[in-house]
């Protein structure tokens, strides 16, 4: 059975109705690489849905916590602001930030996986973790249940997986407050002078950022409730390839970070690399043993764009001790000196 692509919207129902598109130099730039994308890498369809949708209620979210902050009276009621604001954004480009969109990307790739391993598996509720809840260490039991009251505060009514607020890193947050900010500019009337506006808008940016707490965060949550598994013994092999099954890629990215001695960040970024190189290099610098790397692999390879897993476990094995640790150094280094190594060798 075909896998069924999730539409953007309906097409017109008559070709005449459809609005006119330019065809001239205008556009050239943004067709040419459009085009000319390779379709590994162009977002699937799914992808852009999601995307789209966590990115239009992440700037509303921020859009009406700033407009509740402002004096009564002050900010325009208008239900329909919150998508032209996405729309000003978008076309002034100010949303085409790389830490924001890698967020959503691999949100979206976190929901993918999910979705896809529950259907095999047959569940649709998450196991492991509330399995945690039951934990016979209250603090394990605090950690697991506040992680799922989490999950639950990021869908929406309709079970849309959802970005918050604080889930950015902080000077993210705070940049993308003052990018809505400024687009509430022109909705503030009653205002005889331009700095009334900006003062206003300064103070309720202030207060947003001021509420702000990375702890709740759900990367953060997911730390704190690896980082207890791990001090008291609990976080164990089966206990992270048993997530994976599930499509619990949060959780595992963050047990293979602590156990691997490797940031949040990092671990997710090679767990989600579709690199067979990566990934196994990862599970070997975690120290997972064969037999489990093994049952991940036959269970979610695919979906971590892994497609022989007989040649991935082939890597598995291939890989020395000093390898490993050469990795492991490789990995821990800074980013911004990586990123440099990497430009200097390919020039």
């Amino acid at each position: 059975m075909m896998a069924e692509e999730w539409p953007i919207g309906s097409a017109p129902a008559d070709p005449s109705d459809a609005p006119a598109r330019g065809a001239g130099r205008d556009r050239l730039a943004t067709v040419r690489a459009d085009f000319f994308l390779s379709a590994g890498d162009r977002l699937t369809e799914q992808e852009r849905a999601l995307m789209t949708a966590m990115l239009h209620c992440l700037i509303g979210d921020i859009a009406d916590e700033l407009r509740a902050a402002l004096p009564s009276g002050v900010a325009a009621a208008n239900d329909d602001r919150n998508l032209a604001i996405v729309e000003a954004l978008s076309s002034a480009k100010l949303l085409d930030r790389g830490i924001l969109v890698r967020m959503l990307l691999r949100r979206a790739d976190e929901e993918r996986i999910a979705t896809a391993a529950k259907a095999r598996s047959g569940r649709r509720d998450a196991r492991v973790l509330q399995a945690l809840v039951s934990h016979d260490s209250g603090a394990i039991s605090a950690a697991a249940m506040s992680l799922i009251l989490a999950r639950g505060r990021r869908r929406d009514r309709f079970g849309q997986c959802l970005l918050q607020f604080d889930d950015l890193p902080p000077d993210e947050a705070a940049a993308i407050a003052q990018i809505v900010a400024a687009a509430l500019r022109r909705d503030l009337v009653g205002l005889a002078h331009a700095s009334d506006r900006d003062q206003l808008l300064a103070a309720a940016v202030d207060d947003m950022v001021a509420r702000y707490d990375r702890a709740n965060g759900f990367e953060e949550l997911t730390a704190i409730l690896v980082d207890l598994l791990e001090d008291e013994g609990h976080l164990s092999d089966e206990l992270i390839v048993s997530a994976a099954m599930e499509g619990e890629m949060t959780f595992v990215a963050q047990a293979l970070a602590r156990r691997s001695g490797l940031g949040g960040e990092v671990a997710t970024d090679e767990l989600l690399s579709a690199s067979e190189q990566r990934v196994m290099t990862l599970l070997r610098i975690a120290g997972v043993r064969r037999d489990l790397a093994a049952r991940l692999l036959a269970a979610i390879g695919d979906l971590l764009g892994i497609v022989d897993p007989g040649s991935a476990i082939a890597t598995f094995d291939s890989m020395g001790e000093a390898e490993v640790e050469d990795a492991r150094s490789w990995l821990g280094a800074d980013v911004a000196y990586r990123s440099a190594v990497a430009r200097l060798e390919q020039s």
